[in-house]
C-alpha cells in the first residue's frame, strides 16, 4: 500500500511525493554520506556509493533500508509494494549487480545522477528472490523514479531484465501493473493525443483534456486502483503551481486526499508518513503521522560534506505552531 505522485511547476521545479502505508511508523529521515560503504545481504558483496542521499528509512548497524529519497543530483526513487507477480532472479551471477529488492533504492540513489544514467546499467541489475522478512516488507516491490529533467518512470520487476515504463501521468500505486492501472483512466478522463502517442513533454503537468462530460467520478475508497484513479483525477483537475513552494503545498494536499486513516479493526495498514522531494532545491520534506508539522532537510554544502550517517530525530508528540 502506497501512492506516488509527481508534480511539476511552471518554473520547471519537479517534485516527487508519496504516502507510505504500513503497519506502524518504524522509520525516520536519514542522511547517507558520499562514499558510504555497505554490503548486500544477498551475497555480502561490498559497495561504495558515490553520492550523498537523504531519505526515510532505518539503520541497523551497517544495514540501511531506504523506503525513498533524493540524491545530490536531484534523482528521486521510491519503493512501493507490488503484488502483481514479480519475476525475481534465483541464480547467482557475479557479473551482474545482484541485490535484495529493498536495496535498489540505496544503490540507485548512491550511484546514478539521472534516469538516463541509471538506464545504462539497468540491464545488469538483478533483484534477487530472497523472501525477505525485514520490517519494511518482502521482495515484491516496484519503484517510482524521477529526476531533475522532469522525467518520471516506473520500474517493474515483472520481467528480467528490469522493465522501465515512462510515466508522464506521474501517479503510481501498488497493483495491478501500471499499464492496467492506466487503462482504468479511460472511464474518468480522456488523454491528450500527445500522451497517447508517447510524445508528452518532460515535466508536463496535465496529460488529459480535462473534459468530464459523460465520464465517471472517482470513488472514495482506499484500494490501490481507487487511490490511483483518485490521485490521477485530482491532479488533472487542479491548477498548475507556479513554483516549488506552491508545488510542494499542492503535493501534500494531493497526498492527503489518498492517505489511509488508521483503522486497525478494518485494515492492517494506514498512512504512516508522507514525503515530497524537490529535484531543483535538493529538498526533502517529511510529514509523519501524529505530527501537525512538515519537516525539511536540504542537501546543502554543510550536509553534503558530512562524512557520517545522520538519523534525524523528530518531536515525539503532536505540536502546533501557536500564534498567541
Amino acid at each position: 500500500m502506497c501512492t506516488s505522485i509527481f508534480v511539476s511547476a511552471t518554473d520547471k521545479s519537479y517534485l516527487l511525493g508519496r504516502t507510505m502505508d504500513w503497519y506502524d511508523l518504524y522509520v525516520s529521515p536519514i542522511f547517507v554520506p558520499r562514499n558510504y560503504q555497505w554490503q548486500s545481504i544477498y551475497n555480502h558483496r561490498p559497495y561504495q556509493n558515490k553520492y550523498a542521499v537523504v531519505g526515510t528509512g532505518f539503520q541497523d548497524q551497517n544495514l540501511i533500508d531506504l523506503s525513498d529519497g533524493i540524491n545530490e543530483w536531484g534523482l528521486s526513487v521510491q519503493k512501493l509494494t507490488f503484488a502483481n507477480g514479480t519475476s525475481l532472479t534465483t541464480e547467482k551471477n557475479d557479473a551482474n549487480i545482484q541485490l535484495a529488492a529493498f536495496e535498489f533504492v540505496l544503490y540507485t540513489l548512491g550511484n546514478f545522477k539521472s534516469i538516463a544514467d541509471l538506464e545504462k546499467q539497468l540491464p545488469t541489475i538483478q533483484l534477487m528472490a530472497l523472501k525477505s522478512q525485514l520490517k519494511h516488507g518482502g521482495d515484491e516491490l516496484h519503484f517510482a523514479v524521477s529526476d531533475a529533467s522532469g522525467r518520471s518512470i516506473v520500474i517493474e520487476p515483472s520481467h528480467s531484465p528490469l522493465k522501465v515504463i515512462e510515466n508522464p501521468l506521474g501517479v503510481v500505486t501498488n497493483m495491478p501493473s501500471f499499464e492496467k492501472q492506466l487503462a482504468k483512466m479511460d472511464s474518468y478522463l480522456d488523454f491528450t493525443p500527445e500522451f497517447l502517442a508517447g510524445n508528452s513533454p518532460l515535466g508536463a503537468f496535465h496529460v488529459t483534456t480535462g473534459k468530464q462530460a459523460g465520464k465517471k467520478q472517482p470513488s472514495g475508497g482506499y484500494t490501490p486502483s481507487q487511490r490511483f484513479v483518485k490521485a490521477a483525477w485530482l491532479k488533472e483537475m487542479v491548477d498548475v503551481p507556479a513554483n516549488e513552494l506552491e508545488a510542494a503545498d499542492l503535493a501534500f494536499k494531493l497526498l492527503d486526499a489518498v492517505s489511509v486513516p488508521k483503522s486497525k479493526a478494518h485494515r492492517p495498514t494506514y498512512t504512516v508518513y508522507q514525503t515530497v522531494t524537490s529535484a531543483q532545491s535538493l529538498s526533502y520534506y517529511f510529514k509523519p503521522v501524529g505530527q501537525a508539522q512538515i519537516f525539511g532537510v536540504s542537501l546543502n554544502s554543510d550536509l553534503l560534506n558530512r562524512p557520517t550517517v545522520k538519523v534525524f530525530q523528530l518531536p515525539p508528540t503532536w505540536q502546533a505552531t501557536m500564534l498567541f
